[in-house]
């Protein structure tokens, strides 16, 4: 039966559901506790280990019904109620089913004629484990794991009593072959349920993985052919600030600071009883991020700006810019407003003019240069793309030489930079380094890499 909840949470887990390992053997725990008979037990003690927020109980509300579900099945061991409704074929096969129950010699025979529906439920979960069905990965897969899970629960043995049966003179042998023919085939319906469900479970799993994978790889173009590609921006985003959010100071474990430790056991008459360990304070730098969201990065604009907001959850020093036709800091936006929010005010307001990097670069210089220092790091997220504007590269120069680095994201591939109007070629000889940025891949890389050394 572990093995059992180990698809389970396996299923959870593919299905949006965090179960860490600790998560797992307190799951494991639990169920020892409460054990499997009881289904409503069984789910509240699942629930209350594995399921953390709203969103993951409502995931493994719906997880749980459909991975342990045996409709049909539990109704075998109550007696057929008078004028029972027509959907409910296992309730009608059990008219007469009785006295065959007393006849079957095979084990799987008996238990389906007796109508034990906690038997028949347990031995359909230790089949599916038997037959590998959490390995199902294409629907065409379901005929095969199916007769998998029926020999395993003892086919064999029921078919050819089955076929003896219905080949004797005898009536009552007859009438037990019919009987269990009629079985075989309302439990090879249901047994094709339960593997259709494991494949909803199991493979929208890996689709839903296999999927965000394919995102995570797909230029920052094409992205918005995507409609949950949000979702995963959001994803990446708390994952960064969850991994980053972490205190200033690294303490080096296992080193003593002997001279703070004497001076603070003074008023114990030097028994050391308080030790200090010496610890190395990393001071982050200042960040000023510059965002251009003009038109002709509309289709990028918005992941750049879902990772320039996650920027600013983590380092307390960031100031975020966005331009198009002129630039404008939209810090306060970020730091007080929820990311949908922030998005659609930046964009408003600032987005959808014509680019102009010239003029934005004067405005920065103007507001900001003079803040700008060795603990300055400076960020451009655009295509530089000027409409054949003046690219004022000096000014980026200016910049530069203040900075402790100015670094270029572009959104574009390298073949694309220096071509049309495209002043990429002459802005990089300023910049500390530029590298292009198609992929959210590559923008939670080089954020996780900003972060990891800025604290």
């Amino acid at each position: 039966m572990d093995r059992i909840l180990v698809d389970f949470i396996k299923a959870l887990r593919g299905n949006g559901v965090r179960i860490a390992t600790s998560e797992t053997l307190d799951a494991i725990h639990a169920v020892d506790l409460v054990g499997y008979r009881e289904r409503s037990r069984l789910k509240s003690a699942l629930s209350a280990t594995l399921a953390k927020s709203e969103e993951e109980k409502a995931r493994f509300n719906t997880c749980f019904d459909q991975f342990f579900q045996f409709n049909d099945l539990q109704t075998l061991a109550q007696p057929p109620a008078p004028q029972a409704p027509p959907g409910n074929r296992l309730q009608q096969m059990l008219n007469g089913a009785q006295p065959a129950a007393e006849q079957a010699q095979s084990p799987l025979g008996q238990m389906l004629m007796a109508g034990d529906s906690e038997a028949i439920a347990a031995a359909m979960a230790q089949a599916a484990s038997a037959a590998k069905v959490r390995d199902i990965r294409v629907i065409t897969q379901k005929g095969l794991y199916g007769r998998r899970m029926m020999m395993a629960m003892g086919l064999e043995a029921m078919e050819q009593e089955m076929w003896a049966a219905e080949a004797a003179t005898d009536a009552q042998q007859q009438a037990l072959g019919d009987a269990l023919r009629k079985a075989r085939e309302l439990l090879r319906e249901e047994v094709k349920h339960y593997v259709e469900r494991q494949y909803l479970l199991q493979a929208s799993g890996d689709s839903r993985a296999l999927r965000e994978s394919v995102m995570r790889e797909t230029s920052l173009e094409n992205l918005r052919e995507f409609k949950d590609v949000q979702g995963l921006v959001r994803k990446l985003a708390k994952r960064l600030v969850a991994t980053h959010s972490r205190r200033r100071k690294i303490y080096q474990r296992g080193k003593l600071d002997v001279r703070r430790t004497i001076r603070h056991n003074i008023p114990y008459s030097g028994v050391l009883l308080e030790t200090r360990w010496k610890a190395k304070r990393v001071d982050k730098p200042k960040v000023m991020a510059i965002c251009d969201v003009s038109g002709s990065v509309s289709q990028y604009s918005r992941f750049l700006l879902m990772f320039l907001y996650s920027l600013t959850e983590v380092i307390a020093n960031v100031r975020a810019f966005a331009f198009s036709s002129d630039l404008q800091e939209v810090t306060q936006w970020f730091l007080r407003e929820n990311l949908d929010t922030a998005i659609e005010l930046t964009l408003k307001e600032v987005g959808g003019g014509s680019t102009d990097y010239g003029r934005s670069l004067d405005t920065f210089t103007h507001q900001c240069l003079q803040q700008v220092d060795h603990r300055t790091t400076v960020i451009v997220l655009g295509d530089a793309r000027n409409n054949y504007g003046d690219p004022r590269t000096e000014l980026l120069q200016a910049i530069h030489n203040r900075a402790r680095q100015l670094i270029w994201l572009n959104p574009e591939s390298r073949l694309r930079w220096g071509s049309g109007d495209s002043e990429m070629k002459r802005y990089k000889p300023h910049c500390s380094w530029a590298e292009p940025c198609q992929s959210l891949n590559q923008l939670e890389r080089f954020i996780s890499n900003l972060l990891r050394y800025s604290q």
